[in-house]
């Protein structure tokens, strides 16, 4: 088995992302808020002791096209976690650019609506930003509440996909 991450750099009008992929598809997008290096080390960590890494930029501009630019172009995601958390994850595949919605709705649409505490750890567990929105949870009573690169970048997104 090829265990092999391809992973790249490049710019957003947010900010500098890393885009990592397997052989099935891509597994990690996440804002830099960290120098380059760290990030590398963190991710080979996340998927195993040692993880041979290809850096390739050309994937990550792909996926800041798709995102930004609304390239029309198909992405294969390969989404590591539990059934339940790879159901929340689709779910929130699913919500429309510039649409927010709580944890709760979250929870109903996925046909959890009990499990709101299990939905809002399953979302912090994402590791696609911005292909899996995260973002566009917020709290019943409008506050956003908490985002892995912070309030200020969570508002941000949210501005822009309203205004895009």
């Amino acid at each position: 088995m090829n265990n092999e991450i391809v992973y790249g750099f490049t710019e957003t009008p947010f900010g500098t992302i890393i885009v990592a992929r397997t052989i099935v598809g891509i597994c990690d997008v996440a804002f830099l808020s960290w120098n380059r290096a760290a990030v590398i080390k963190e991710l080979a960590t996340h998927w195993g002791t040692y993880t041979p890494t290809t850096q390739n930029n050309v994937m990550a501009d792909t996926v800041r096209r798709v995102i930004f630019e609304d390239y029309d172009h198909p992405l294969t995601l390969d989404l590591q976690g539990t059934p339940f958390q790879r159901r929340v994850w689709q779910t929130l595949m699913q919500t429309q650019r510039g649409e927010t919605l709580s944890y709760e709705a979250l929870a109903l649409r996925a046909g959890e609506p009990k499990a709101i505490r299990a939905v809002a750890s399953a979302v912090a567990q994402n590791r696609v930003a911005m292909l899996v929105p995260c973002h566009r949870v917020i709290h019943k009573d409008g506050t956003l509440g908490e985002y892995h690169w912070g309030k200020t970048l969570k508002q941000q997104l949210l501005d822009w996909e309203k205004n895009a």
